[in-house]
């Protein structure tokens, strides 16, 4: 049985890949503020402390927002914003397994930035083992960047519109009055 998503959603209820690059640009800009100062914040601690013990807190606290953003509300702050929402096949929000699912790659990714950055002049008073692990977690680091570029595409060359991430975690990104209009029942198809 085909999801009911696929069944009563035309293809233009499906959001493409320009309108998720401006959502993305968004949560850029709206978190930009958040992120530096948790960044400065992180960084001073590990210097005081000589430890990089903060900046992993750091990472898993805006890992945490993310996620719960999508599980509790269905998306990000710019998804909020510009009217999408992820869901499952039936039209629910992701839950945990499939937000960390879809995330997967940018927490990868933020993960291996952490490693990398330890081996900053700015950290540089930091003993860590981590420090050994850069180079190779600059390596994966870009691998992981060309991964996120096939992700993106993916958007490109699919019917409903979905990235590699949406289809491991079974989910869809669709407007939300599509939404709104199936849970009212005036759903037209």
């Amino acid at each position: 049985m085909e999801p009911w998503i696929e069944e009563e959603l035309n293809l233009y209820e499906f959001v493409g890949f320009w309108k998720r690059v401006l959502i993305n640009f968004i949560d850029f800009l709206i978190l930009l503020f958040p992120t530096y100062l948790l960044e400065r914040i992180s960084v001073s601690a590990a210097e005081s402390a000589g430890s990089a013990f903060p900046l992993f807190i750091q990472f898993v606290l805006l890992m945490a927002f993310n996620v719960f953003m999508v599980v509790r509300y269905g998306g990000t702050p710019g998804r909020l914003l510009m009217g999408a929402r992820i869901v499952d096949e039936n039209g629910r929000y992701p839950v945990l397994r499939q937000a960390l699912i879809r995330d997967s790659f940018i927490i990868v990714n933020s993960f291996l930035a952490v490693i990398v950055g330890l081996n900053t002049e700015a950290l540089s008073s930091i003993p860590s083992s981590l420090v050994n692990w850069s180079p190779l977690a600059a390596n994966l680091n870009a691998f992981i960047g060309w991964v996120v570029v096939v992700d993106c595409l993916f958007i490109v060359f699919t019917p409903r519109k979905r990235a590699l991430h949406d289809l491991m975690a079974r989910t869809y990104v669709v407007n939300k009055k599509a939404l709104d209009r199936y849970q009212t029942g005036k759903f037209i198809a």
